[in-house]
């Protein structure tokens, strides 16, 4: 029999990063992508690795429907259906959209949208006909709540929260499980660039008084994908300290 196993894409930075070190912690065999970011993704590798855990980066690049459909035919191959696909790359490419050029709209909805559906229809076959498992798609508040200067992302996150609720509809009397988690502020290396004196100003609006940290979203998720939460499907969870309420 093969061993469950855990994709998460986007996984060697940030958010992702600590999905896959909380997945391997708990004993699952995880595997991730990665596009740009070859050496933090050996780096994460090597470090579990070391800690006598079973996880490979793979560089995919989930725009590409070809690519994502030749890496999921491997993984398949290999490992058969994952357990539980994360859905967690994706860019940004912040501005206003009256002077906003078409190349930053595109990319942000082929990367955080499109990544997601090719990804999903790659693997989904094989999880109907393991008639289990899990997906879980990484929105964002941004995603139910204005943001100026996000349409594009906001569009996308939105749309993966929909796209989360109708495969939950399709997907759910074969036994697999769809549900989206929506981070706010998270203190990962994307936060580094903002100001001190605006990060004070964010904490006040959040009602903890705090930023999020990476155990947050990942305690969520490891929750999601387990037995514990077989009763829940096509809901989106917002893990924000309250600064949407």
């Amino acid at each position: 029999m093969k061993t469950p196993w855990v994709l998460v894409t986007g996984g060697s930075r940030g958010i992702g990063k600590g999905l896959v070190k909380a997945f391997c912690q708990q004993g699952y065999e995880v595997v991730f992508t990665y596009l740009n970011s070859s050496e933090p993704a050996c780096k994460l590798q090597e470090e579990l690795e070391v800690a006598g855990h079973s996880a490979r980066g793979y560089r995919c690049n989930g725009t590409d429907e070809q690519q994502v459909n030749a890496f999921a035919a491997k993984l398949i191959a290999e490992k058969g259906a994952p357990a539980t696909i994360i859905n967690n790359a994706g860019i940004t490419r912040d501005g206003l959209l009256m002077s906003m050029p078409s190349s930053d709209w595109l990319d942000v909805i082929n990367a955080n949208l499109n990544g997601s559906f090719f990804m999903v229809r790659a693997f989904v076959n094989c999880m109907i006909e393991a008639g289990e498992g899990v997906i879980i798609n990484m929105s964002s508040v941004s995603g139910s709540h204005a943001s100026a200067g996000q349409c594009n992302y906001s569009a996308t996150k939105a749309g993966l929260e929909g796209m989360t609720r109708s495969l939950a509809a399709e997907l759910s009397r074969f036994g697999i499980r769809v549900n989206a988690i929506a981070p706010g502020y998270i203190n990962t290396e994307m936060l580094d660039s903002i100001p001190d004196t605006e990060k004070k100003s964010i904490r006040r609006k959040i009602p903890l008084r705090r930023l999020g940290e990476i155990d947050d979203v990942a305690e969520l998720a490891l929750f999601l994908a387990s037995s514990k939460a077989s009763y829940i499907t096509g809901q989106s969870f917002t893990v924000d300290g309250g600064l949407t309420i």
